[in-house]
């Protein structure tokens, strides 16, 4: 992989997801640090808590379609070899954030020294699980809707990796289906940051 070798396994570094016009699947952004990659390609999706003792969050796939991206536009090609950025269509089913892609031919797959598979380092997203400025509950009017209202909100989480739903406002609640959405709830935080003056008491409902 040093090397960029266009003739080596198969290694890909999957960093974002962009949506399809139809809302219905997403196209995996990535660069190609070793191998080449080609419509029709059977590959291994290794999720960001892959490991050698645990392969749960890998899955096997089928590269539909390879592009490279030209701005707002992309052009399909029929390979594309180590050290270009490319547009997989495919293998996003198995992808939440980040990934990594290699071959899932005997021949193909990335080993090590250990003859374990590795994957690149999953991307940091700062904001991603951190305290929201305003939280909001959100249910459908139909709970018989519920199922599509999540798989929603799942495809947000997907296109927006730095918010996953913990958004700057109402903004980011959007449906076709009639929703119920609860009063905001902003959280409100103080400290102390010098010594006071004079001594405050304060009354709890604690009794001791």
């Amino acid at each position: 992989m040093i090397k960029c070798d266009p003739r080596g396994p198969l290694m890909i570094h999957c960093v974002k997801l962009y949506a399809a016009p139809d809302g219905q699947s997403f196209s995996t952004f990535g660069r190609i640090y070793s191998g080449t990659i080609k419509p029709g390609d059977r590959v291994k999706v290794l999720g960001e808590a892959y490991s050698p003792d645990d392969d749960e969050d890998m899955a096997l796939a089928t590269v539909s379609t390879v592009s490279i991206p030209r701005g707002r536009r992309r052009t399909e090609v029929t390979m594309a070899r180590a050290g270009n950025w490319v547009l997989l269509d495919g293998v996003d089913a198995n992808i939440s954030k980040t990934a990594t892609i290699t071959g899932a031919g005997s021949g193909s797959a990335f080993v090590d020294s250990e003859h374990n598979v590795q994957i690149f380092s999953p991307l940091k997203f700062p904001q991603a699980g951190g305290e929201a400025v305003m939280k909001l509950a959100v249910e459908p009017l139909n709970p018989a809707e519920l199922p599509k209202m999540v798989e929603g909100l799942r495809r947000i989480s997907k296109s927006y990796p730095m918010f996953v739903l913990l958004g700057t406002g109402e903004l980011h609640v959007y449906s076709d289906k009639e929703v119920k959405v609860a009063d905001p709830v902003v959280g409100f935080r103080e400290t102390v940051v010098e010594t006071s003056s004079l001594k405050c008491f304060a009354e709890v409902s604690n009794q001791c």
